[in-house]
This record gives structure tokens, C-alpha cells and sequence, in this order.
């Protein structure tokens, strides 16, 4: 039984992790150049209580083990609450099928097929850096985070991969 309380908190974190970045995304302003500040570690001793070593390893397994599984996520879809309304946000990872000015055609290894309108204010990453819809040729790996209204889904973001 443990095991699998296990499996699932951890696949319900990922969603959850995956759904959050989608909506990160796409309430995102655009991209600045300058650098954000950064969080410094600090320890649970100079706050006078004891430094637990072990409990920040298991953490950063925890941590690892979602990103493992991340890293796996080959497509899905989460619905969010929000003040005024609900919003759905579909993620997909996989090879380009057919990309248009207007739209991409993105497929999962596992054959689940899906095309995604893309708009102006759709963001291109390629590597890590700013990119260009032309860019992106069919075959090429991406990520597609993509808010969906009624059957229509709207790509926020289409990503290669790096390397």
C-alpha cells in the first residue's frame, strides 16, 4: 500500500508541477535579458533549529524523482481554478508532423496525434533561446504548452529541446 500512496502523491505532484508551469506560461510576460534574483540556501541551525542533512536528501531525491517523471509526461491535460474561471491548459511532447504559419501538428510517442493553433503571441524557444516559428522543421522534437477553449487548442509555447 505504501507503494503506491507513493506512486500517486508523486504523479499528482507532477500534474499538478506540469499544469502550474502551463499557467506560468501563459500569464507570462514576455522574456527580459536581465537576470532574476535567486534564492540562497540557508540552514535550519542558524535559525536555532537543528541542521537535518537527511531530510534535505530525501528532498532533493523527491525533487529528482518528479523530474524523472516529468521528463517521461508524453502529453496531458489539467484543468485549473481561478478567480473568475476555470481554464484548461494541454501539454504535449513529440516529433512535428506538419507546421503551418498558423498552426502545428505535434505526435507522441505513443501515437496520440494533436494540432495546435498558433497565434502572435505564441512563444518559440529553441535550445534555450528566443526562436522563430520558421524554424521549426517537420521531425524536430518540441514541447507544446497550449490553453485550450471548447475543441480549439492554442499553443502558448512550443519549445526544442536542448542538445
Amino acid at each position: 500500500m505504501y507503494t503506491r500512496t507513493k506512486i500517486a502523491a508523486i504523479s499528482l505532484s507532477a500534474v499538478a508541477l506540469v499544469g502550474a508551469v502551463g499557467v506560468g506560461i501563459s500569464y507570462a510576460d514576455d522574456p527580459t535579458t536581465s537576470p532574476s534574483p535567486s534564492a540562497t540556501p540557508t540552514s535550519n541551525a542558524s535559525a536555532g533549529q537543528p541542521d537535518n542533512k537527511q531530510g534535505d536528501q530525501q528532498e532533493t531525491q523527491g525533487g529528482r524523482t518528479k523530474q524523472a517523471l516529468l521528463k517521461r509526461a508524453l502529453h496531458g491535460e489539467v484543468t485549473l481554478g481561478g478567480k473568475k474561471k476555470t481554464r484548461v491548459i494541454d501539454f504535449q511532447r513529440g516529433n512535428v508532423q506538419q507546421v503551418t504559419a498558423t498552426s502545428i501538428t505535434v505526435k507522441s510517442a505513443d501515437g496520440f496525434t494533436a494540432t495546435y493553433v498558433v497565434a502572435s503571441d505564441t512563444r518559440v524557444r529553441q535550445a534555450g533561446e528566443v526562436g522563430k516559428l520558421s524554424d521549426i522543421k517537420t521531425g524536430d522534437k518540441v514541447r507544446v504548452v497550449a490553453v485550450k477553449d471548447g475543441k480549439t487548442s492554442t499553443a502558448k509555447a512550443i519549445a526544442e529541446p536542448k542538445g
